[in-house]
């Protein structure tokens, strides 16, 4: 039986959002609230072949009417590097509806099959979602990367309350108090399927430009609110999670959608 297609549905939905919403608040939908999220671990060897069969593929793709853009990451630090990430644009929950109902999805999934996926070795397939609010993620050339650092946190069972009310605290402060105006961006990403995750992402153009700054915002925060009420915010934010990892992740124009350039 082949795998999953890349253009696949979401098997579960309802079960995976029961499990993410114990931890998120309600709220109304944003018009880009989710990205559809395909990981892919390629089989040893293959990755030269990988590349050329997946750009005809995304050429193909958008020659048979595909109607998301696709962007391409590849892992560069972490603990397995060289897996690749395909996330679409964000987009509406009924936008994804949309797109599932797509006919084309069928003759797009075929041509992935016979082409791409016996250069695969294994798949995960995810909805990530943003909570746009509290990040700082402004949509000029600051978030371009083209590398993405994700710390990623899995959570404890029951731990996401308390957790979600601390960094929500601490980062209206910093949007509104003087850190997002000191040039720092950063995007809250909550992860459904799989082991229930939350990510911050930090865009850099380079590797200089993570070099240490001098500042430190948990100094900074204590600077705002006290040092005892900077620990308790912190103390409740990592409260809810058992285990972190860090992933730099670099964007691969060559294989996402092609443009219209």
């Amino acid at each position: 039986m082949k795998r999953a297609r890349f253009a696949g549905g979401l098997v579960g939905l309802v079960t995976l959002l029961f499990s993410f919403n114990a931890f998120a608040d309600a709220h109304e939908e944003e018009p880009g609230a989710i990205s559809d999220v395909w990981v892919f671990a390629l089989k040893r060897g293959m990755e030269e072949e990988f590349a050329a069969k997946m750009k005809d593929h995304m050429a193909a793709r958008k020659e048979m009417g595909e109607s998301r853009t696709w962007l391409a990451y590849r892992a560069e630090v972490g603990d397995k590097p060289g897996i690749i990430m395909y996330r679409s644009m964000p987009m509406s929950y009924a936008d994804h509806d949309a797109y599932l109902a797509n006919a084309d999805l069928a003759a797009m999934g075929e041509d992935f099959n016979k082409n791409v996926d016996p250069l695969v070795s294994h798949y995960h397939h995810y909805i990530d979602s943003y909570d746009w609010k509290n990040s700082h993620w402004p949509d000029d050339a600051t978030t371009e990367g083209p590398l993405y650092t994700e710390v990623a946190r899995a959570w404890k069972p029951a731990g996401g309350y308390a957790s979600n009310q601390a960094r929500k605290k601490m980062s209206q402060i910093a949007i509104n108090d003087g850190w997002a105006e000191k040039g720092y961006e950063w995007l809250w990403v909550n992860r459904m399927g799989g082991k229930p995750m939350q990510a911050i992402v930090f865009p850099s153009a380079n590797y200089a430009e993570m070099a240490p700054t001098g500042d430190d915002f948990g100094a900074w925060l204590a600077e705002q609110v006290g040092e005892e009420e900077a620990n308790k915010i912190f103390k409740d934010w990592l409260s809810g999670f058992s285990s972190a990892k860090v992933t730099i992740w670099r964007r691969d124009d060559s294989l996402s959608t092609p443009s219209d350039d």
